[in-house]
C-alpha cells in the first residue's frame, strides 16, 4: 500500500479553513492521528500528519514532545502548497500503538515569515472497519459494498485504487452509514478516469474517530481495510 488518502477530510478542512482566513494572514493548523491497518496478519500503528494553511507553505516539520530527536519533514499534498502532509512508510509501521503526545510543528511560508502551531494526539486507535460485502452488481450496474459500523468511528470514506493510485473518492459519510453503491455515472471518480470492465480493483473503506469535541477537521485515529473486485459489466 501506498500513503494513505484522506480526501473527504482533506478537502473539507481546506475549504473551511480557506473560508475563516485572509491571505495575508500567514498562519497554520496541524493534525497528528494515528493510522490501523493490517499488513500480512498483523494489525499495525502509524501516524498520519496534516498542517494546512490559507496562504502558502514553503515548508513544515514536525516534532514529538515524548521523542523530540525526531524530526518529521512533511510535503506538499497532492502539490498544495495550502496542504502539507507526512504518512508512516509501510516499513516503519509497528504492533505497537503511539503513545500519547503533543506534535510541534514548525513552518516557514513563502512569504518568508514563520508559525509554530501544535496538536495534542491521544493513544487511542481506532479498530480496522469490517467489509462485509465489495461485489459488482451486474443487474444494478454499480459497485456496492456493506460494512459492520465501529462503536467508535464518527465518519468513513471509500477510495478505489488503480495500482497505487486513488481513482475514486467517496464524500465523507455519516456514522450511522453502512452500505454504499458507486455507478460509473456518479461523482467521485478522477478527472478522466473510466473503471475498466473485467479489471481487478482495490477497494479501501476508511473510517474516522474525531478528537474529543472534534469534527472532522479534528481527527485523533483512522483505520482502514482494503479488498479486492472486479469491476463488471
Amino acid at each position: 500500500m501506498n500513503k494513505l488518502k484522506i480526501y473527504a477530510i482533506l478537502f473539507l478542512t481546506l475549504t473551511v479553513f480557506a473560508c475563516n482566513k485572509t491571505q495575508d494572514q500567514a498562519t497554520g493548523v496541524g493534525d497528528a492521528l494515528v493510522v490501523s491497518k493490517k499488513i500480512g496478519t498483523q494489525t499495525v500503528y502509524g501516524i498520519s500528519l496534516y498542517a494546512y494553511t490559507f496562504s502558502s507553505f514553503k515548508s513544515v516539520t514536525a516534532v514529538n514532545s515524548i521523542v523530540a530527536d525526531h524530526i518529521y519533514t512533511l510535503s506538499a499534498n497532492q502539490g498544495y502548497a495550502t496542504n502539507f502532509h507526512y504518512e508512516t512508510p509501510d516499513s516503519e509501521f509497528t504492533t505497537t500503538k503511539p503513545v500519547a503526545s503533543t506534535y510541534n510543528f514548525s513552518a516557514v511560508f513563502n512569504n518568508g515569515t514563520t508559525g509554530e502551531f501544535q496538536d495534542y494526539l491521544t493513544d487511542q486507535v481506532l479498530d480496522l472497519p469490517n467489509i462485509t460485502k465489495c461485489e459488482y452488481s451486474t443487474t444494478d450496474h454499480q459497485f456496492e459494498m456493506n460494512w459492520d459500523l465501529l462503536t467508535n468511528a464518527d465518519s468513513y470514506a471509500i477510495n478505489i485504487l488503480d495500482g497505487t493510485t486513488v481513482v475514486f473518492a467517496s464524500p465523507e459519510l455519516a456514522k450511522t452509514i453502512k452500505a454504499y453503491a458507486i455507478s460509473v455515472s456518479g461523482g467521485g471518480w478522477a478527472t478522466g478516469f473510466t473503471p475498466v470492465v473485467g479489471k481487478t480493483y482495490t477497494i479501501r473503506l476508511l473510517a474516522f474517530m474525531y478528537e474529543p469535541g472534534g469534527d472532522a477537521y479534528n481527527v485523533q485515529a483512522a483505520s482502514l481495510t482494503d479488498k479486492t473486485a472486479a469491476w463488471g459489466n
